[in-house]
């Protein structure tokens, strides 16, 4: 069973034999999530929303599919074809994405276990986007003997359900085919609730599954979506300046000695960064308690991983790039209980500081600080620990927290610096509440020298406008001390070279600039971790020389933000545009930064900067990296150009 819930559909069904779609493009561009589910097709420059999954029904009628973070999952490329391989226990599924020349996709699926398996079916999962509803005709291409009644289905939540070659569903201006290599059961389903959910199963395997045995099939997936001419309107209120963008940030956390200085040499030399979190190798500067850390680096006893990082720290100041400090890592003496690894018994991670020697604590961080100051003249902007909210691999409570700032703080005061603390530091969005307590206590507010929270999770428009509320209400900036959106890309680092994890995660970042207006996005990395370079040993790849891959150019384009300027409200009238904007108190310097998921469009630009004259135009996608358009001149505070589709655009004024 795919669903547990009663559906009353009422969908139009004609078993009719199924014409090929009029495409509106020779070419199909598969739009997916870093873990392989599908987003959309993109013909023509007009994206056609889809989502799929790959759906495990178990005998007790529970559901398990592939979600961020919810399998284990290897990436790679074959020529024209991304390959997804997922672990689900004893279960193994390997889909195969290809886009065609022609107006299709082909989705093959494989899926088998190693132990005999007892399930209610094993599915390729296609939910269809909310504007597939009551109204939405099906079409279906299936055996004549097919009647209505057989279609209603044993499966009592199924809308319909049959063994079926192929169908079409369409509604408006919208269709889309779906054909299978080997008729299989589909099980459609559509709830009339107010969060209607329109589904689409096609079976892979049965309930009963045999050990070591492939079942697979491969679906061609094809679309048609009248586009839309009307031209994006964006409008502009430069008068009403907010928060400042200081510019590009990166985490310089050094991981991998081998391929770590070519890229941060190559990073430095070609981006404009001006925000840098760099490690505090805790448990190297002091593993043993009773040892004095200070004195014995004084006398020139400084751990390798120690040293690097200091140097590291010393080369971005030198730069003039302003320094946040991190802790990972706590030495055995600072933590209680063995040290976690991976997920706790309670489900918790990481461990929590020991406060019976919180003396000694604050003391390992300052005479760190200090040494930094006084043996290479770095000061530290701020410090934080890691994502102590999830533990990673420090774990606080909001109060522990709130204390840690208010105590930590005043030490550091005592001692003579100058560093502040890290709000949050949050492991993702949705980690505002972990503040709370801390942006509300008179005691702790002095010491807090900015807000941050990372973007791996959870970054949509309630969570964005919370963080940026809490960084106003106490006054200081707010930062992005992680940016990126798939922590765990690391482990099928492939990934990094698609143009969808580029383009998505550029969208992130553009989103956030919007809603929550950082002072900085400080990339997670920009060493050889999670890289935006390839080649020359980043991740084993050998075979070509260090070279730059979309990402790196996205950032670049981004990098080139004039200084001095501060966020302004924007409003546009199409939501699948995401757009930012920046001036100066002047009004002579202007930035606006744009993805623009839709087709090629008309872009018409209102109630420009009244000093702002001419304005140059960037794009990066996954044919141009970060090439100058044109320039376009504005004429009563307004500008008209074309825009491509599919990419991220920046309108600068140099």
């Amino acid at each position: 069973m795919i669903s547990k819930t009663n559906r009353k559909p009422r969908i139009t069904i004609l078993f009719i034999p199924i014409c090929l779609l009029t495409a509106i493009s020779v070419n199909a561009q598969t739009e997916f999530t870093t873990w392989g589910n599908l987003t959309g097709i993109r013909q023509n420059g007009q994206l056609i929303n889809i989502n799929s999954s790959l759906v495990i029904v178990n005998s007790n009628e529970e559901i398990r599919e592939t979600v961020k973070e919810g399998q284990e999952v290897n990436f790679y490329r074959e020529n024209d074809s991304k390959i997804f391989e997922y672990t689900m226990g004893h279960i193994r599924w390997v889909q195969t994405i290809t886009d065609s020349k022609n107006e299709d996709i082909k989705v093959s699926i494989k899926f088998s276990t190693d132990t005999d398996t007892l399930l209610k079916g094993a599915y390729f999962r296609v939910k269809l986007p909310a504007i597939f509803n009551q109204n939405t005709q099906i079409k279906i291409s299936s055996p004549p003997s097919s009647t209505l009644q057989q279609l209603i289905g044993r499966y009592p939540n199924a809308a319909i359900q049959n063994r079926i070659t192929s169908m079409s569903v369409s509604v408006k201006d919208q269709e889309l085919k779906i054909s299978q290599e080997k008729p299989a059961i589909m099980a459609a389903e559509y709830a009339t609730t107010e969060n209607s959910e329109f589904l689409l199963n096609f079976q892979i395997a049965p309930d009963s599954i045999a050990a070591n045995h492939v079942y697979e099939n491969t679906f061609t997936i094809s679309g048609h979506k009248e586009i839309n001419n009307a031209p994006i309107t964006i409008k502009l209120f430069p008068d009403q300046q907010e928060n400042e963008f200081s510019g590009l940030g990166g985490n310089f956390r050094l991981q991998n000695p081998g391929a770590d200085p070519q890229v941060i040499d190559y990073l430095l030399n070609n981006l404009n960064v001006k925000w840098a979190r760099v490690e505090l190798p805790w448990r190297s500067w002091q593993p043993n308690m009773e040892t004095n850390p200070l004195e014995m680096a004084r006398k020139g006893n400084i751990p390798p991983k120690v040293k690097a990082a200091m140097e590291m720290a010393k080369r971005l100041h030198e730069k003039g790039v302003k320094i946040v400090l991190a802790a990972w890592f706590a030495p055995e003496w600072a933590i209680i209980g063995e040290r976690s690894k991976g997920v706790n018994i309670d489900g918790s991670r990481g461990n929590p500081l020991d406060q019976s020697k919180k003396e000694k604590i604050y003391q390992s961080i300052a005479n760190y600080l200090l040494f930094l100051k006084e043996n290479y003249n770095v000061p530290i902007a701020m410090f934080s620990f890691n994502e102590s909210d999830l533990g990673i691999d420090i774990r606080q409570t909001p109060e522990e927290h709130n204390q840690m700032i208010s105590e930590l703080g005043q030490y550091f005061k005592e001692k003579g610096l100058s560093t502040e603390l890290l709000l949050g530091d949050t492991a993702d969005a949705n980690g505002w509440d972990f503040t709370t307590i801390a942006s509300l206590n008179p005691e702790a507010v002095p010491y807090i020298g900015a807000v941050s929270f990372h973007s791996w999770r959870a970054c949509n428009d309630e969570n964005l406008v919370k963080w940026r509320d809490i960084a106003n209400r106490i006054n200081v900036p707010l930062l992005v001390g992680e940016g990126s959106i798939d922590a765990g890309a690391w482990r099928y680092p492939e990934i990094f070279e698609e143009s969808t994890y580029a383009m998505e995660e550029i969208a992130t970042y553009i989103k956030i600039m919007r809603q929550a207006r950082p002072l900085s996005i400080l990339q997670w990395q920009l060493t050889s971790d999670y890289s935006v370079l390839s080649g020359g040993g980043v991740f084993g790849n050998y075979e070509k020389e260090l070279y730059p891959t979309q990402r790196f150019f996205n950032l670049k384009q981004l990098s080139t933000t004039p200084v001095g300027l501060n966020y302004i409200p924007v409003i546009t009238n199409n939501d699948d545009v995401i757009v930012t904007a920046l001036t100066n108190k002047r009004e002579s310097k202007l930035a606006i930064h744009m993805v623009n998921n839709d087709a090629i469009k008309k872009l018409i630009i209102l109630n420009l900067p009244k000093r702002v004259k001419k304005i140059q135009v960037y794009v990066t996608n996954s044919k141009i990296s970060f090439s100058e358009l044109k320039t376009i001149v504005v004429k009563n505070r307004e500008a008209e150009l074309e825009i491509p589709s599919g990419s991220f655009i920046s309108l600068i004024t140099n």
